[in-house]
């Protein structure tokens, strides 16, 4: 039998990245359903991130005053909710942007409360274990749309909902049949005075370290979704600029991209599993440097693959594979690193701040990328602005030291 601490950890984090990304699956039948431009796209499938950024600090406080168990259960009613309710008006834009901003909400309520109940049940021995099954989990699950949601054909954006609700229905239903005795009996932790808290978020907003390893952290984690958001439509352009047709295209052409995109985030979801294995033969802020400088080399080669002198689908495809492996294989460094940086009384602060940073990058790409698209007419310009910004954050990172602990 599988152990609670690996089933849940893998179990919430694969729901969550379904739930990141099952509309981008389908973002085209979303953006006909409600008649947007790609700018008007970039904005409805950065919602959830959005939300999912402001919400990170105060999660970890409502997880400290609500109990583990409880944090769950409200997040994933919450998840549940978000993703059934569009169906009653699928045509109305506004519910579906406010679902989607409560995705976001619950979904980082979900991410610090599974975070939490990893720690309470999971044995020393088997803790890093555990957070690279939750990170495979989650790459798996954005993966998972990709394949599965045009199989549904026209009805992919119902199904988008449908699908994304009822993995939180499962996890509930296991967390009221399972046993899990250290979070039942688990006590809310005593709240900080204001005072306190504010001294917590000075200290740890003050630190230039955490500020780098969140801004390489949304690079990493905001290019996978960035790439779920935008790689079908990068393929598509490039396919038609070139002449390049892929064998079943025309009515099934959305899905061929769909399965080359979902092949990309599998790279970066085996890369996140073995991501883990290479921190230990190598300091891990050399590795972090070395992962982040092979993502901004890999967006200016993808910048090449997609600008108009080359514009060659296979070879778009061919720099994606790597970039996202760049990406998946930092998850493991980032997070050891905060917890080492932060020490033990902030580390719950000093995640929800560096992962407050990172979903503003994620934000930002996504965004960016889909202005850029509708008033440039292509990606290229957008993945060369990004990949400069990522070596002029590299250069900004060398001249931290990360011996002190004053930084």
């Amino acid at each position: 039998m599988v152990p609670v601490y690996f089933w849940l950890p893998a179990l919430g984090c694969l729901g969550m990245g379904f739930m990141f990304l099952n509309v981008s699956a389908v973002a085209e039948q979303f953006r006909l359903l409600f008649d947007l431009n790609y700018a008007g796209l970039g904005v409805f499938l950065s919602a959830p991130f959005w939300a999912h950024t402001l919400v990170q600090v105060p999660a970890g406080l409502i997880v400290d005053r609500l109990g583990t168990l409880r944090a769950l259960v409200l997040s994933c009613v919450l998840c549940a909710a978000a993703c059934f309710v569009p169906l009653l008006a699928p045509h109305s834009l506004w519910l579906a942007v406010v679902m989607r901003l409560i995705v976001g909400l619950a979904t980082g309520l979900l991410f610090l409360a599974v975070v939490s109940a990893v720690k309470l049940l999971c044995p020393p021995v088997y803790m890093s274990r555990a957070q690279g099954l939750q990170g495979a989990a989650f790459s798996l699950g954005t993966m998972v749309p990709f394949v599965l949601l045009p199989w549904f054909g026209g009805f992919g954006w119902a199904a988008a909902y449908a699908l994304g609700g009822l993995l939180p229905v499962v996890l509930l239903v296991l967390l009221v049949v399972t046993p899990l005795a250290p979070l039942r009996q688990e006590s809310a932790a005593a709240g900080l005075s204001l005072k306190e808290l504010l001294a917590v978020l000075g200290r740890v907003a003050h630190n230039r370290r955490l500020w780098y390893i969140g801004c390489c952290h949304g690079f990493s984690f905001g290019t996978i979704t960035a790439l779920g958001n935008w790689l079908t439509v990068m393929l598509a352009d490039s396919s038609k600029a070139s002449g390049q047709v892929v064998a079943g295209s025309g009515g099934g052409a959305v899905a061929a991209w769909s399965l080359a995109t979902s092949m990309v985030l599998l790279a970066g979801t085996f890369a996140r599993v073995a991501g883990g294995e290479l921190g230990r033969p190598m300091p891990k802020p050399r590795l972090l440097a070395l992962l982040v400088a092979g993502i901004g080399l890999f967006y200016l080669l993808v910048a090449l693959a997609c600008s108009s002198w080359v514009s060659n689908v296979w070879m778009l495809l061919g720099f994606a594979l790597p970039l996202a492996m760049c990406c998946g294989g930092t998850y493991a460094t980032v997070f050891t690193l905060t917890i080492e940086v932060a020490g033990a009384r902030q580390t719950a602060t000093a995640i929800g701040f560096m992962s407050m940073l990172a979903n503003c990058v994620n934000v930002a790409l996504i965004l960016l990328m889909g202005v850029v698209r509708q008033y440039a007419g292509g990606f290229a310009p957008a993945m060369c602005l990004v990949g400069l910004s990522v070596w002029a954050l590299i250069l900004w990172g060398r001249k931290i030291d990360w011996r002190s602990r004053q930084q």
